[in-house]
């Protein structure tokens, strides 16, 4: 699928969670539908796992901060944070849990859906990985 703006929404996306992502496939194509924006940010989610560019925290990984897990036992650097999945394994992951009565990307369930979703690591030209 061609990805209008696929570079630069990249760059305006890179090192945010994955609801950047999807933030920034819409603020780049505001003049397409919904159901085509949410089309165009798993197919460039999909590109970006496949190429390497960027991996989800494998589900479950201890490395999320919080107040009640101040230090977590990983980091992203870790390689067991690295959900090792076949990418049309995660993609269906991620298709799957989509909220089929969202119709706009400000809808509720939107937020709900993004922050059950496993983290967003993005690896930079050099192999560094990045994650906010």
């Amino acid at each position: 699928m061609n990805i209008p703006y696929e570079n630069e929404i990249v760059r305006d996306a890179f090192g945010q969670w994955i609801s950047g992502l999807f933030g920034a496939v819409c603020g780049w194509n505001p003049n397409v539908r919904f159901t085509e924006q949410k089309e165009l940010f798993f197919s460039l989610l999909e590109n970006l796992l496949d190429d390497g560019r960027a991996m989800l925290i494998a589900p479950g990984a201890d490395c999320y901060i919080s107040t009640d897990n101040p230090n977590p036992k990983l980091t992203i650097e870790d390689p067991d944070v690295h959900w090792k999945a076949p990418v049309a394994e995660i993609m269906r992951f991620v298709r799957d849990g989509w909220p089929s009565g969202a119709n706009d990307m400000n809808d509720l369930e939107l937020t709900y859906y993004f922050y059950e979703l496993p983290g967003l690591i993005w690896v930079t030209e050099d192999g560094k990985l990045v994650a906010s």
